[in-house]
């Protein structure tokens, strides 16, 4: 009697601790939400990294996004995306060749740095897992359903409560790392910032999908 009784009691103040540590990852990811929607744009450096470590493989592309309300702006490694909400155009410069396809906003595409502000907000449960050396919170987030991810974890600014890194462990072996730096968060980009100019590239191949 006397070793179920304590059996129960762990599991109660395990569940305790759990239930608290999902109670503050919430609150954690409410505010983010909330700062970020409080935004004109967001502005930020990142790097991207792949890395494999069972095969010593470890891949590092850099770029910069641009978001403002449901448009953005993406450079990775050169290529370039514009979308201005309603139509996605990818500007490929070392093949002077840019595709143009109406615009598919899909939440679900975790490999889309435009998303991670906003990935956690649907399909996921979420537990605070402790802070990094610097003191920013540290989240994990498990998906409701099985994808190519097993995990997504997330460093957020304890000040700011702007995410700073994104690391998705996939099932496939493979991590993929966001890194953001640099933000700026006080500008307000014209229309145009969004949309591919095919003026200023004379010679570019426009290869139409819609």
């Amino acid at each position: 009697m006397k070793s179920l009784f304590l059996t129960i009691l762990i599991t109660i103040q395990a569940f305790s601790i759990f239930s608290q540590d999902t109670q503050d990852a919430k609150k954690i990811l409410d505010k983010v939400s909330e700062q970020t929607r409080s935004y004109i744009s967001i502005t930020t450096d990142f790097d991207f990294i792949m890395e494999n470590k069972e095969v010593d493989i470890r891949e590092v592309n850099s770029g910069y996004i641009i978001l403002q309300n449901n448009k953005y702006k993406l450079n990775l490694n050169g290529i370039e995306i514009f979308n201005n909400g309603e139509t996605q155009w990818t500007y490929m410069p070392d093949a002077e060749e840019v595709n143009i396809s109406e615009a598919v906003t899909d939440e679900n595409d975790y490999m889309n740095p435009a998303n991670i502000f906003t990935m956690y907000e649907n399909g996921f449960s979420y537990k605070l897992i402790g802070e990094t050396p610097s003191g920013n919170y540290k989240i994990e987030l498990s998906p409701d359903e099985i994808n190519e991810f097993s995990k997504i974890t997330l460093e957020i600014e304890n000040d700011s409560h702007q995410i700073d890194k994104a690391i998705m462990t996939g099932t496939d072996g493979n991590s993929y790392i966001i890194n953001l730096k640099n933000w700026d968060v006080s500008k307000e980009y014209p229309e145009t910032t969004f949309e591919f100019n095919a003026g200023e590239h004379p010679s570019v191949n426009i290869i139409d999908l819609r």
